[in-house]
């Protein structure tokens, strides 16, 4: 085959570059153990359970009566309920099979087969049954059937992102792949599958609650005569969940040590075929392909919302990335060399961003992992679309389904690549401007004061370029305390993650450490909210009275005013939706904490419910009233409660909402309207800010 879209590999390696250490061999050792073991108990206890059920069956009655006719048939009946819980799990296996994907045939994509064949001779790994293409920035192998892959030798599958695609150079594209195909080769993989296969089976038995939960539960609430057996197996139930839960504990463990050493292996596949630099240059550009591949895909779907479709969103997605170019070279630029050879990427222990690497080990581990020592190799920085063709094809057929996946829509009709350009560009205008106040409204709302306040303040200021100066100054004061509350926030983070070598973090002289961290991080998030609520009042007040003494100098206040109350409305109502989502989760766990719940009970909360509904209807309908503000990309009333919920409306489900899964639907609806409020109430900060620089400039001036 050609080698013309095949980069060059490292022209010397050393022999022993790929080699499995010590710790990997013992760590699959263990691993295999564990696995022996969980499997002989559990099959050991579905054969008990199995031959309970026969002996319950076939033990002698003895004297016949009612008494032995009602404990015969609970004893059968408490036994097949045992066999059944240990085995429920295999009535919901499934295949499951990604519903975004792409299959890549061979006669029709022979550059990249060619590519991947060449791949798998230079790592020598099976080449894979399918090429998929998923439209994410993505990665990944995996059995095309993993429970046959427990029994059979089946063949592996490969998925590449188009999204990785975009953001990568050739060079980097097969370091990423070759990565996947050191999996491929790695025989613990399969390792992965049993210990998958078996965390499924502990799930399934502890953690999830079907039919059969549902048919304990009533069998418990019914005759004390009838019930007995249900409640002498209920104990039974609770201690096997128990003894599931800590090997659930124990296998994940096992693995998270032996995948860590997988995917430093897998980094040495990369090495082998693509130098020291292509795997951690690829993971540091992953983070900005992610970011500018989501938010390409967000705005696209909210351009959809106003029926704006492009035939291409990866057109778009190449644009962003575009946009970003420069600043991306800036960056490498700036990063210092390293002694071993090319540029240090990473300096902590910061896991990635992208989903396909953020459970593999930390950024810099990874880094030193494929610098000792260090391959160098000549970069191919062609783009890996190179490799595909009628890629304009491709990505037309996967826009079309990312709009039925997201939207249920099929579009006919599309608009240029440049509308939803301009879309973009309008969402994100006046963004630039919160930085001036040092991001004070990305967390916490502007609290806008009612008319008298604001002409108290008017009355003690003076429309001057110092007060200005005064303001940001003292917004950056105000700030302080929030950052330092936000950094020990990500600290615990890195604890709980355990990405840092720092165990234990102190707040107003209490240390808190892994035992203790979530009461920790709880009350940072409360102290947060304490600062946010009582030391901002004052600033705001002053700013807004600021700016509308500036306004009313231009002639502006009446615009400025209604700008001020439209800002306030959606406040509201995102304040309202937030307090409804948790009131509504507090009454479900103050139910759940007083153990057996009546009818009556759950017919009280689910009326809560379906009334804190009609509320918020209420609310949405209020926004009729307001005078409208014509914000970016919200043109008027019904196209703002359109952006905040879903069809205008809450939707109230119907029927018994616990049992018929409307619960959860509904909570679905607050989480996005959650979401929607985030987005809008942002963007009517921008407004906000927008309208302010306007006045400013005139004060300048």
């Amino acid at each position: 085959m050609t080698n013309l879209y095949y980069p060059t590999s490292p022209k010397s390696l050393p022999s022993s570059l790929t080699k499995l250490p010590f710790s990997y061999l013992l760590k699959s050792l263990l691993s295999i153990l564990a696995i022996v073991l969980f499997f002989a108990l559990y099959v050991s206890m579905v054969v008990g359970l199995g031959y309970l059920f026969y002996y319950a069956i076939i033990y002698d009655m003895g004297y016949i009566n009612k008494l032995t006719i009602i404990m015969k048939v609970g004893a059968i009946a408490g036994a097949a309920m045992l066999f059944v819980f240990s085995l429920k799990f295999v009535f919901k296996l499934k295949n499951h099979k990604p519903n975004n994907r792409i299959l890549l045939k061979k006669d029709e994509q022979t550059d990249l087969w060619n590519f991947i064949e060449k791949i798998c001779k230079e790592t020598g790994a099976p080449r894979p049954k399918n090429i998929y293409l998923d439209p994410d920035v993505n990665a990944y192998v995996a059995y095309s059937n993993m429970w046959l892959s427990l029994f059979l030798p089946v063949r592996k599958e490969l998925t590449i992102g188009m999204g990785l695609t975009d953001c990568l150079n050739l060079s980097e594209f097969k370091a990423v792949i070759s990565h996947e195909f050191g999996h491929f080769s790695q025989r613990s993989m399969k390792i992965g599958s049993y210990i998958i296969s078996a965390n499924t089976i502990i799930h399934n038995m502890i953690f999830e609650r079907d039919k059969w939960d549902d048919t304990l539960d009533q069998w418990r609430a019914s005759d004390i005569r009838l019930s007995a057996a249900a409640w002498l197996i209920t104990p039974i139930i609770w201690l096997i969940r128990q003894m599931l839960n800590l090997f659930y504990q124990f296998l994940n463990v096992m693995y998270s040590s032996l995948s860590r050493e997988m995917e430093f292996n897998a980094d040495k596949v990369a090495v082998k075929t693509s130098g020291s630099d292509a795997i951690i240059s690829a993971l540091w550009k992953l983070n900005g392909g992610s970011a500018a591949w989501h938010n390409t895909l967000n705005h696209a779907i909210l351009a959809a919302k106003k029926n704006l479709f492009v035939e291409n969103i990866y057109i778009n997605n190449a644009l962003a990335l575009e946009r970003e170019a420069d600043n991306q070279a800036q960056l490498l630029k700036g990063l210092e060399d390293d002694k071993r050879g090319g540029k240090i990427y990473f300096t902590n222990s910061d896991h990635s961003k992208v989903g396909m690497y953020a459970s593999h080990p930390p950024n810099d581990k990874r880094e030193h992992n494929s610098k000792t020592p260090y391959v160098a190799c000549k970069a191919d920085t062609r783009s890996p679309w190179v490799l595909f063709g009628k890629k304009e094809k491709l990505q037309a057929a996967m826009t079309l389904r990312i709009y039925d996946l997201y939207l249920q829509k099929k579009p006919t009709d599309f608009v240029k690549t440049k509308v939803l350009e301009d879309f973009i560009t309008s969402e994100t205008q006046g963004a630039h401007l919160a930085k001036e106040y040092d991001n004070t409204f990305s967390n916490r709302f502007l609290q806008i004061p009612n008319k008298q306040k604001l002409n108290g303040q008017m009355a003690s200021l003076t429309a001057s370029e110092d007060v200005l100066k005064q303001l940001k100054t003292e917004i950056i004061g105000l700030m302080q305390p929030i950052h330092e509350i936000e950094e020990l926030m990500v600290k615990a983070q890195e604890i709980a993650q355990g990405t840092t070598k720092v165990k234990t973090f102190s707040f107003n002289g209490i240390e808190y450490s892994k035992k203790n961290l979530e009461n920790g991080y709880n009350y940072l998030l409360n102290k947060r909210e304490e600062h946010f609520n009582l030391s901002f009042e004052d600033w705001d007040t002053r700013f807004c009275a600021f700016f509308t003494l500036l306004a009313k100098k231009e002639g502006k206040e009446t615009t400025l005013a209604k700008i001020y109350a439209q800002h306030q409305a959606i406040t509201f109502l995102y304040r309202s939706v937030t307090s409804t989502k948790n009131n509504i989760l507090n009454k479900v766990t103050e139910l759940q904490n007083k153990g057996e719940i009546t009818k009556e009970q759950v017919h009280g909360l689910t009326a809560s419910v379906k009334d804190s509904f009609r509320s918020l209807n209420q609310e949405v309908n209020d926004l009729d009233q307001l005078h409208f503000m014509e914000m970016p990309n919200v043109e008027s009333i019904e196209e703002l409660k359109e952006a905040l919920v879903e069809n205008s409306q809450f939707k109230i489900e119907n029927g018994l909402i616990f049992e018929n899964g409307g619960f959860q639907n509904m909570m679905n609806q607050l989480e996005t309207t959650i979401y929607n409020c985030q987005r809008i109430e942002q963007k009517s900060i921008s407004c906000i800010l927008l309208f302010h620089k306007e006045l400013e400039l005139n004060l300048v001036a």
